[in-house]
């Protein structure tokens, strides 16, 4: 498979620091978080299955999916507005973020930890040495180590842009050090041949499909996306097919709110599942203090509440706005998130939705253009929504921005808005952001402390 790095649209891309081992309790102390200590050696099945498990969870620490991650681009976006009292959590509502942003360093870090943790299955699966580990077992968690890096580092070239790639466990502290940025089109280019790896040992027609647990079409879930990032339009409709045809395992459910009200429905590729053990913090920046105990940090912005309420939003949608809450007449805005009291509220990091929404824009990019409008009504037609200004609509721009205008609600809280509007080159004119380079973060000062050899990515010195 040729992964080629290509643009129709500007890419707007901050070089990023190079990986240090820095702890979210002291930034400039290493730790033995982001790297792999002598106990925690994979040296036999047990070991492995572990591991695999703290990759998992890894991924999902608040300081990622569980919450920083999602927090960042939703608020980035013109979606939502922040409401909250932390003048370091109006940065990125105000497009002006600042290197000792706490937010960033912990993302950061958190990524890398991931990817860390996803180096040590890769590189020490292979050679343990015990019987009861059978090479299915072993291909199985490589390969699902191999998916997890491939997220990481596609979510680090969104954020940051050229990043450093490590593809082995650091072993101490400072083995992170001095590696060296790597272009945009080397990370996409690793993305890629992960996905190749993980599709090549992960089982082609899991008897068990696990929802939580990266399977082979999460894999080409991924791929679409990472092509149509790329502009390579008939490989993101291949690798969409792919997945789409395998109706009796992925659908969308009949109401738009099911898929979030019930965990690991037919809607979802690949979810990311919290329980009473394993909590996210996200749902507490809906809810007001005096309510539940929460920060509302967020609300929707009047332009997103007056399009999800209008004809496009269906009377599906919009349900994603309102939760009535004690006492009578408090209306909180986030009927995703609601699960406050326990934080089970999962993350959806693939759904079919997407697929069909890559599919439209991939194929109306190839002046297919009856075929994506049938995508773009399958979307319509799942929230009840008006579709009459699909009827006979031909012109490939108009096409793309119904597909956009699609994907920013159907997708709403999901972190995508951000990144389709930097890739359609489109966020200065639409958010109102003057300095170009404002469009991606900065490097986490307390990063070019520990490594001198880091230089600070352009606006922000």
């Amino acid at each position: 498979m040729n992964f080629k790095y290509k643009s129709k649209y500007k890419l707007v891309l901050l070089i990023p620091l190079l990986f240090s081992v820095a702890s979210c309790k002291d930034l400039l102390d290493p730790k033995p978080l982001l790297y792999v200590s002598e106990e925690n050696s994979i040296v036999n099945k047990k070991s492995a299955d572990a591991a695999l498990i703290g990759t998992y969870s890894a991924l999902s620490q608040n300081s990622y999916q569980g919450n920083t991650f999602r927090y960042i681009l939703n608020l980035s976006d013109d979606n939502l507005r922040w409401v909250g009292n932390s003048p370091s959590n109006r940065e990125f509502d105000v497009h002006d973020v600042f290197a000792t942003n706490t937010s960033i360093s912990a993302l950061w870090g958190a990524l890398y930890s991931t990817i860390n943790s996803s180096n040590n299955l890769i590189q020490s699966v292979p050679k343990v040495n015990d019987q009861t580990f059978s090479q299915t077992d072993r291909n199985t968690a490589v390969g699902e180590a191999y998916f997890i890096r491939a997220l990481a580092y596609f979510d680090l070239v969104r954020l940051w842009g050229n990043v450093p790639i490590i593809t082995e466990s650091t072993r101490n502290p400072n083995s992170g050090n001095g590696i060296g940025n790597s272009t945009p089109a080397q990370v996409y280019k690793q993305v890629g041949e992960d996905l190749e790896a993980a599709q090549n040992l992960l089982p082609g027609s899991p008897a068990v499909l696990n929802r939580n647990r990266a399977s082979i079409y999460a894999v080409y879930a991924l791929k679409s996306r990472l092509f149509l990032y790329l502009g390579q339009w008939q490989q993101a409709i291949d690798y969409a097919d792919l997945v789409i045809r395998e109706t009796a395992k992925f659908s969308l459910v009949p109401s738009y709110s099911a898929f979030f009200n019930a965990k690991n429905t037919t809607e979802s590729i690949f979810e990311i599942d919290y329980t009473i053990n394993n909590k996210n913090s996200w749902a507490g920046n809906w809810f007001a203090s005096n309510i539940t105990g929460g920060t509302r940090e967020l609300l929707p912005t009047d332009e997103f509440i007056a399009l999800i309420r209008g004809p496009y939003g269906g009377d599906r949608k919009s349900l994603l706005l309102d939760i009535n809450t004690p006492p009578k007449g408090i209306i909180t805005y986030g009927n995703m998130n609601f699960k406050l009291s326990t934080g089970e509220n999962q993350v959806y990091a693939i759904r079919i939705a997407e697929l069909y929404l890559i599919r439209a824009e991939a194929k109306a990019e190839l002046n297919k253009t009856t075929e994506a409008v049938s995508d773009i009504r399958t979307i319509r037609l799942r929230a009840k929504a008006a579709d009459e200004d699909l009827n006979g609509l031909t012109d490939k721009s108009l096409i793309i921005a119904k597909v956009l205008q699609e994907r920013r609600l159907e997708l709403a809280y999901e972190s995508h808005r951000w990144f389709d509007l930097i890739r359609r080159g489109l966020a200065q004119q639409v958010l109102g952001i003057g300095d170009a380079n404002k469009l991606l973060y900065p490097i986490p000062r307390q990063e070019l402390l520990v490594d001198k050899a880091l230089k600070q990515n352009p606006g922000y010195n």
